[in-house]
């Protein structure tokens, strides 16, 4: 990809809570410093919406975009005379039955009910080229996504365990159906060769507008397991990578640490030199604190190929807390190299010969009872980094 040399404005807007009327008047606000949302949607456009919908999370669980914030974009786009359909593939099998769980228990199916919103059932695929990719050189994505003549790319401002943090470009892993992650977590077991297809990912489903809901981020054990953080932000810009530099500003997190940013800056896909951040400032909106797990560098006399091997070696593991454990499978339904199993006594297991540490099983556990463990030998060779 070539090199950038436009700037890229992104703005930052608070909100104190999830009122309709706040968030909407915030957003609007957002617009206006965009230059209006009517120079993007026009009348009869397609829009498809794509929140982060990881799984079926009630919305005060901050798993998942908030349905406030939704129904605000929403009702914006349909002002402006846009068609507005609700894409997402949560984390599970593709079909309609999870679908609608997710869309009820998230919040989506009243958000479609008071605004006339469609929410999509369309489990079509389809494939395209993406020549520019490093990994993924084609790739099948959502046919609604891809259909549509406006991608909203609505995401949530969470940790990661294996990325770091999730925001704009890691929602629009969301526009490959269902199991098929699984698939993405195989072939790039390596985390910074999963960044990469990330990024590949994000340059084939090319959403138009980004906005990441930060008014109660999740930190800690994200993206589903963490601790709701009130932060009382928006954020939005038309470009994803200036939405995420803005984001771990606030959260105080370095942008080299975070793989993905890493990686973008690397494929100048990304130039933080040519992101202009506006609207409220930035340094009145960072939290005392905000915990990320653990950002692990090795020391940087650590020979590079001794780091890759203790990296890969000695990687952090899912453990099963079978006191909290309900047996339901959903671990063993998600996990990519089908490495759970049910044992003799009825006990979830894990083979370690078998697990890439993706963390898919402690992403989707609905009842937190599986945690990250760090070899001890790893614990002696990292340090922390937070900056």
């Amino acid at each position: 990809m070539k090199g950038r040399c436009q700037v890229s404005k992104v703005i930052v807007n608070t909100s104190e809570n999830y009122r309709i009327d706040r968030v909407v008047n915030c957003l609007e606000e957002m617009f206006d410093q965009m230059g209006g949302l009517d120079k993007i949607i026009k009348p009869g456009m397609r829009v498809a919406i794509k929140p982060n919908l990881l799984a079926a999370k009630n919305p005060d669980d901050a798993a998942t975009t908030h349905p406030s914030v939704v129904k605000a974009v929403v009702s914006m786009v349909q002002k402006a005379g846009g068609i507005v359909t609700i894409v997402e593939s949560p984390g599970g099998p593709y079909n309609t039955a999870l679908l609608k769980k997710v869309y009820s228990v998230t919040g989506m199916e009243a958000v479609a009910d008071e605004t006339g919103a469609e929410l999509n059932y369309d489990l079509r695929v389809e494939k395209i080229e993406n020549p520019d990719a490093k990994y993924v050189k084609s790739l099948k994505i959502l046919k609604p996504l891809k259909d549509a003549d406006i991608i909203i790319n609505l995401a949530k401002l969470k940790t990661h365990r294996m990325m770091v943090y999730s925001g704009a470009v890691k929602n629009m892993f969301g526009s490959i159906a269902g199991l098929e992650k699984a698939d993405f977590h195989l072939r790039f077991s390596d985390y910074d060769k999963f960044a990469d297809a990330l990024l590949d990912i994000f340059m084939a489903s090319k959403p138009q507008i980004n906005i990441i809901d930060g008014i109660i981020a999740m930190e800690g054990e994200g993206p589903g397991s963490g601790v709701p953080k009130y932060l009382g932000v928006l954020i939005a810009s038309l470009d994803a990578f200036a939405c995420d530099y803005a984001a771990l500003k606030i959260i105080g997190v370095n942008y080299k640490d975070v793989p993905v940013l890493r990686l973008a800056e690397e494929r100048r896909m990304f130039d933080k030199d040519q992101v202009e951040i506006a609207g409220v400032d930035i340094e009145l909106v960072k939290p005392d604190e905000f915990d990320v797990p653990a950002l692990e560098h090795m020391s940087q006399s650590t020979p590079l190929r001794l780091l890759r091997y203790i990296s890969n070696k000695f990687r952090p593991r899912p453990e099963i807390l079978h006191d909290k454990c309900i047996t339901c499978g959903k671990c063993k339904q998600v996990c990519p190299p089908q490495a759970i199993s049910v044992s003799e006594d009825k006990k979830m297991v894990i083979d370690y010969s078998k697990c890439i540490s993706c963390f898919c099983c402690h992403e989707f556990c609905p009842e937190n009872s599986i945690k990250i463990k760090k070899n001890t030998i790893r614990r002696i060779l990292e340090y922390r980094r937070l900056s």
